[in-house]
């Protein structure tokens, strides 16, 4: 296995729907062991404990199960171990590799076992609260697995182990895309210089996911929640770029903000706002140089000047706003295919 094999290109078709970027759809959320899994729509429960420490879901219209258990800390003392030991119970053989992922230390396998047939799938184990460990496997017949390898990644990096890290890349790409050193940025907007960075890693990482979630998209082409599945893909794709523009959105505000506090004391956050869109609507339209499957330009590569349209122009706008503590939301046109941003400001007029 190699950290970046699952990150494969495939050629797709973009179509638009909308999304409100504050709507969350079917969401796996644990308050007393605090994590939650935003999977793929459609996935039914099969089997769980009285007590819901072990939960089993398989999903209808794809081959795939997940399976969702907690081990307490006075049976095993890490996550390497407690993964380890799950999978010796299902007879289960695989490689394994460990993670520093939202302040703890994880582990990630892939692995094959034999139950009424054989099996391929990836899993995770990570510490949560109530001094226990959470371990996810998610599965698919063995010669169906590379054509469900992406449903299987997405899912398995949907975790969330705390909740305040609802932005911040996911656990398999942060485990295929390290940091890899700071890129520098410089912009103008509304006539002051920003300079700020990204990481070296963060373009590439940020194509990996989309191109992994379009994918994974484009499975419910015709299936009756697909508007969820849009949903939950632009959901996913924000989550991975908001914390890659920290840099740049904390030096964009330090810059503008007091300006716009200046102009307009009564009423900063409009100003403000004002002023993002007239940077992105003098954006230039063209698509990146470099085509993802669905088309849509990373925000990372947008910062580095790669084409764009709409819909990268109003998530961006959307993740600058939601830093300066603006909530907004994000709005795609199919019959228009068109985006927009709308923001929730107050104001007298």
């Amino acid at each position: 296995m190699t950290r970046r094999s699952f990150c494969k290109i495939a050629a797709l078709t973009l179509f638009l729907l909308f999304f409100g970027s504050h709507l969350f759809a079917e969401i796996i959320n644990d308050n007393d062991f605090g994590f939650s899994l935003d999977i793929p729509e459609g996935f039914e429960l099969t089997d769980s404990t009285e007590d819901g420490t072990s939960i089993l879901l398989t999903h209808p219209n794809i081959p795939i199960t997940l399976a969702i258990k907690i081990y307490y800390q006075k049976e095993y003392n890490s996550s390497t171990q407690t993964l380890d030991a799950a999978l010796n119970k299902l007879s289960a053989r695989g490689s394994m590799d460990e993670v520093d992922y939202q302040g703890g230390h994880c582990a990630l396998s892939t692995f094959t076992m034999n139950l009424d047939q054989q099996y391929k799938g990836w899993a995770v184990s990570a510490p949560v609260k109530l001094d226990s460990y959470l371990v996810v496997l998610c599965y698919a017949p063995e010669n169906l697995f590379e054509k469900c390898q992406y449903f299987i990644v997405s899912a398995i990096n949907s975790l969330c182990i705390n909740d305040d890290y609802y932005k911040i890349p996911g656990i398999f790409i942060e485990y295929a895309f390290p940091k890899s050193g700071k890129k520098a940025i410089s912009t103008s907007i509304a006539g002051k210089e920003i300079n700020s960075f990204i990481d070296s890693s963060d373009a590439d990482a940020a194509d990996c996911l989309i191109n992994i979630e379009y994918s994974v998209l484009m499975l419910y082409a015709n299936h009756p929640k697909i508007m969820e599945a849009w949903e939950r893909y632009y959901r996913l794709i924000y989550r991975d770029s908001f914390s890659r523009l920290e840099n740049f959105s904390s030096e964009l505000y330090k810059a503008l903000y007091p300006i716009a506090e200046s102009e307009n004391p009564e009423n900063p956050q409009i100003t403000y706002a004002q002023k993002l869109l007239s940077w992105v609507q003098d954006f230039p339209y063209r698509r990146a140089d470099k085509v993802t499957n669905s088309d849509f330009t990373s925000l990372p590569a947008m910062l580095l000047g790669e084409g764009n349209d709409c819909d990268s122009r109003s998530m961006l706008l959307c993740v600058l706003l939601k830093s300066a503590g603006i909530e907004s939301s994000f709005l795609l046109y199919p019959t228009l295919s068109h985006a927009m941003v709308g923001a929730a400001i107050k104001a007298d007029r």
